[in-house]
């Protein structure tokens, strides 16, 4: 058995115990969901700007991608809009509390965060096999090893005071 199942399966137990003591058991499962169905019809929207951005491209030679930070710029706050939309039009149907929406948003901080210290983990995984390794090595100042400790850090005390808050029926 691998360590990693090991402390999911201690997670998700001490969650369900906390998070099904209180009211509103279900606002992290809905809050996901939700979370989870937007980020899916927005990597679709991505998909099909950049579809039509290429056929634009494509049929006319006179047409230039241009500046493609600006492009995904774009692109961003049109998919935004797009998700507002569905977002109106499902509210309709399922009503989304404070507290849900409040939740999608730390979702993707925490999703942000976490992509950080991923990034700073594999960008170095060629030349240092073990964090251990890169601390032996004397690397205490590499922004690396700082966002890889640090970041982390910050996602834990978030997820204790939201619990905290959700205990105290802050949210």
């Amino acid at each position: 058995m691998k360590v990693t199942y090991f402390f999911l399966v201690f997670i998700i137990i001490t969650l369900m115990i906390i998070l099904f003591r209180s009211e509103n058991k279900f606002q992290f499962l809905k809050a996901g969901i939700l979370f989870a169905i937007q980020i899916l019809f927005s990597m679709i929207n991505f998909l099909v700007f950049f579809v039509i951005a290429y056929l634009l491209m494509n049929n006319q030679d006179h047409i230039k991608l241009g500046n493609l930070f600006l492009l995904l710029a774009i692109f961003v706050i049109l998919s935004g809009i797009l998700l507002f939309w569905g977002m109106l039009a499902a509210a309709k149907i399922f009503k989304f509390s404070s507290t849900t929406l409040t939740l999608v948003e730390y979702y993707i901080q925490w999703s942000l965060i976490y992509v950080t210290v991923y990034q700073a983990i594999f960008s170095n995984i060629r030349r240092i096999k073990t964090i251990t390794e890169f601390i032996e090595v004397g690397n205490f100042l590499d922004p690396n090893l700082i966002v890889v400790l640090v970041l982390p850090s910050f996602i834990s005390v978030w997820i204790a005071v939201i619990l905290y808050k959700k205990h105290v029926k802050l949210i």
